[in-house]
């Protein structure tokens, strides 16, 4: 069937005369949703019962190239406190800071330390998050900096090492896809969690 706009219109005020409200379903759904998420609160945290957070948990970043930033991206303030990096790319380290410059699309999902924690200058956000060029030196200053947990972007064949050593210090981890380059390698890190 092919309707006008003004045909539309009218059937939707019909509609809505019909049920006696002028919010269907759909938009209430929305509405709600969008002022929980902007309130954050979300609708997961009313599900689950979340409280008001007051410490972040302190996490590294191991591996700040294009999965590392994205990862950096999609951090909340609110719950993660991010403390170190470790990349051996000067470049990599650079950008885990200031965010991806080749294009808006770039910058929104890749949008940098400073920009996510607010952080006025790279001096201040440099004297709240230290850098490493050797992810294994960060993970020996674990117990030193108070790290909780890693979120691990480096390349796929170092996921498993440096998730065996994070969870030997004591660390939580979150790897990107893929877990680990094998099969092996995911169960000698699902043993490692196992034990620490």
């Amino acid at each position: 069937m092919n309707l006008t706009p003004e045909q539309k219109a009218i059937g939707k005020e019909n509609f809505l005369a019909a049920i006696g409200s002028s919010v269907t379903r759909r938009e209430f759904l929305k509405k709600s949703s969008q002022e929980n998420l902007a309130s954050g609160k979300g609708m997961g945290a009313y599900y689950f019962r979340y409280g008001e957070f007051k410490d972040p948990v302190k996490v590294a970043i191991l591996g700040t190239g294009d999965e590392g930033c994205v990862l950096i991206g999609g951090i909340n303030p609110k719950y993660i406190k991010v403390v170190a990096i470790a990349d051996i790319r000067p470049y990599n380290q650079y950008r885990a800071f200031h965010g991806d410059v080749y294009s808006a699309t770039a910058a929104e999902v890749r949008p940098g330390l400073m920009k996510k924690y607010g952080y006025k200058t790279e001096a201040q956000a440099k004297a709240n998050i230290k850098i490493y060029n050797d992810y294994k030196d960060l993970l020996n200053d674990a117990e030193k900096l108070g790290i909780e947990g890693v979120i691990i972007g480096l390349p796929l064949h170092l996921h498993a090492p440096a998730a065996i050593i994070a969870m030997e210090k004591g660390c939580h981890v979150l790897t990107e896809k893929l877990m680990g380059h094998s099969v092996a390698r995911c169960k000698e890190m699902a043993r490692a969690a196992r034990l620490h």
